[in-house]
């Protein structure tokens, strides 16, 4: 044996591998005529050393620049790694099929020789070598010659990290070929930075780093120059491609559920918009048909219904509009018992029979200050997602406490399924949900920012197979509840002229008849367009432009600004049913405009007037 320096134990063993990959080289075949080098029938290549080491590396590091080298050598010792690991395992199967060699040791034993044939290097390996078929898989061994680190040298060049790339990725590819291991090759010293030899340990990847600790700890002496070796991460990189795939179909689908629910949004919005102009004529005509009538008449009981029903229905825009982020935020002090107990049979009926409700409501849990449609929302979305938890039915408990820290705390609590920790850490993120296609995910991220923005905390208590609760935490406040009438300052009659601008034919006429209720003189305009040939005729008086925000063509923002041009001491209030765009809040802050939330009654709209021109002529 001449090739392959091994210890005692594997000499015969490798004397046969010699012998055997020595006849399959002999069948060389050079035919520089037609461009051909041909071994044992396979075609061969023959590549300049220098050009796939530090040729390479140089050319990498010009492509990315010189302040991100290290960037652009992790990137080259990747991409040498991968090719020479692949190139190896096919090298092996392709051998070993034409040879018929099948014993695992056999397999690696050609490994070496045919690795000194082809020109790579030469291989003495260690002693302290055990190549089991096993997890304990370890092999130790020097590539004297090694083709990489003969060209760092032959260039005259040092690196700082060892070089032989190739060499560590062709001999595991080979030796993972052969005994049906995942195998990667670590070089612990390497000539290529200064060191005696280039040596290397290969080990499957889980294990790779013990044993190269055990050995640095049998040999002290090279510990400081071994410091600097670096796993090959072939299978991280492998594991990172995956992870990424798998990121970009969640982004992918987040973008999907982000774009279904903006379009729905925009539907339900401009549901809600409408509806408020309907709500906002219903309760305008009965309650200016209520006012003309005696108290004791019996069509005040019919329209006060009229009336309840119709601020129910106010009620229920508020939730449309809170799903489509459009709702102004109305924060007062409510009783928390009173908001459980008014979403109570809601809540039953969209659990269904298999889930019962039971309410523990503290007597004296006290009030809070918050928007009552934005925490009628938080109970919703927690009673749905405790609902999606219980599958074969369960129990929901809400409860209500009085907190010695001056708080109040909504539990809400379920018999289902549980979470994990790694679960539970990400519930409230956007978009994150366990249910699949049914789930958008924003249902608890919602419930947080809710919370939050009502200056309280929540808190999860789940494990697997033990049900869930959530603690909300909010401040309780001292103030009492304001009756649930629906109160607004005294409205009084009024003088002058308001333009009213409303596209809703039926709306703009009972803004007006309302007006006149109040003593104004009220102008009605169907559009921006029309509304602008009114205030330019001279003889036109008007003290107060009332408009919509959105309205076909020209917008009720773009109709103020032109109107302010043409008589620069109008007075604008704007009235819209969604919540005023941020870009416009500044606007609507002004000394000479206000806003008026749709819907509205006739008794709103007076007492906004008054108020209104009461601040602007003071000012």
């Amino acid at each position: 044996m001449t090739i392959v320096r091994v210890p005692p134990a594997m000499r015969e063993l490798f004397a046969r591998a010699e012998a055997i990959v020595e006849r399959f080289f002999a069948e060389r075949v050079h035919t520089p005529a037609s461009g051909k080098i041909e071994i044992h029938g396979e075609r061969y290549l023959m590549v300049r050393a220098a050009a796939l080491s530090v040729e390479f590396f140089d050319l990498v590091r010009s492509l990315h620049g010189e302040d991100q080298r290290e960037e652009a050598d992790e990137f080259a010792r990747a991409i040498l790694f991968d090719l020479a690991h692949a190139i190896g395992r096919t090298d092996a199967e392709n051998f070993h099929r034409l040879m018929a060699v099948s014993d695992p040791v056999g397999r690696l034993s050609a490994g070496p020789v045919h690795f000194a044939y082809a020109g790579w290097a030469s291989v003495d390996i260690s002693t302290e070598s055990h190549p089991t078929p096993d997890d304990d898989y370890c092999l130790v061994y020097d590539h004297p010659y090694s083709f990489e680190s003969d060209a760092w040298l032959r260039a005259n060049r040092s690196s700082s990290f060892p070089v032989c790339i190739m060499n560590a990725g062709y001999s595991s590819g080979w030796c993972e070929a052969s005994f049906g291991l995942k195998l990667v090759a670590a070089e612990i010293l390497c000539r290529g930075k200064g060191d005696e030899a280039c040596r290397f340990v290969m080990a499957p990847p889980h294990r790779i780093t013990t044993h190269i600790d055990a050995y640095i700890a049998r040999h002290p002496q090279i510990a400081a120059r071994a410091a600097g070796f670096r796993i090959p991460d072939f299978f991280a990189r492998k594991r990172a491609e995956e992870s990424l795939r798998k990121r970009q179909h969640e982004l992918e689908q987040e973008l999907r559920q982000t774009q279904k629910l903006e379009a729905l949004g925009r539907l339900t919005g401009g549901i809600a918009h409408d509806f408020n102009n309907i709500i906002s004529v219903v309760l305008g005509q009965a309650m200016l048909a209520r006012d003309q009538l005696e108290p004791d008449d019996p069509l005040v009981k019919d329209l006060s219904r009229i009336i309840e029903a119709g601020e129910r229905g106010s009620a229920l825009t508020q939730r449309l509009l809170a799903f489509s982020r459009s709702q102004v935020v109305r924060t007062e002090v409510l009783e928390l018992n009173q908001v459980v107990e008014h979403m109570a049979r809601l809540i039953e009926s969209v659990i269904g029979d298999d889930v019962r409700l039971s309410l523990q409501l503290h007597p004296d849990a006290g009030n809070v200050r918050a928007d009552r449609t934005q925490l009628e929302q938080v109970l919703m979305n927690l009673a749905v997602n405790a609902r999606d938890a219980m599958q074969g039915g369960g129990m929901l408990t809400i409860t209500t406490q009085r907190e010695r820290d001056a708080r109040v705390s909504l539990v809400v609590t379920d018999t289902g399924a549980g979470m994990d920790e790694a679960t539970k850490a990400r519930i409230f993120e956007p978009f994150f949900t366990t249910k699949g296609e049914r789930g958008t995910g924003l249902g608890l991220s919602t419930v947080y920012g809710i919370v939050a923005g009502a200056s309280g905390t929540i808190e999860v208590d789940s494990k697997p197979g033990a049900g869930c609760t959530f603690r909300i935490l909010l401040p309780r406040e001292s103030e009492r509840v304001a009756s649930h009438e629906r109160r607004v300052p005294r409205a009084e009659n009024g003088s002058g002229t308001v333009l009213v601008v409303e596209d809703q034919a039926d709306l703009r006429e009972v803004i007006g008849d309302s007006l006149r209720a109040f003593g104004y003189e009220a102008v009605l305009a169907h559009n921006a367009t029309h509304a602008l040939s009114i205030l330019g005729q001279p003889q036109s008086q008007i003290d107060v432009l009332l408009t919509d925000v959105v309205m076909p063509g020209i917008s009720g923002v773009d109709l103020a600004s032109q109107a302010i041009v043409v008589r620069p001491n109008l007075k604008v209030v704007f009235m819209s049913g969604f919540a005023p765009d941020p870009a416009h809040r500044a606007l609507f802050s002004q000394q000479s405009t206000a806003f008026l939330q749709k819907p509205f009654t006739p008794q709103e709209l007076a007492s906004l007037l008054t108020l209104f021109l009461r601040r602007a002529g003071a000012n």
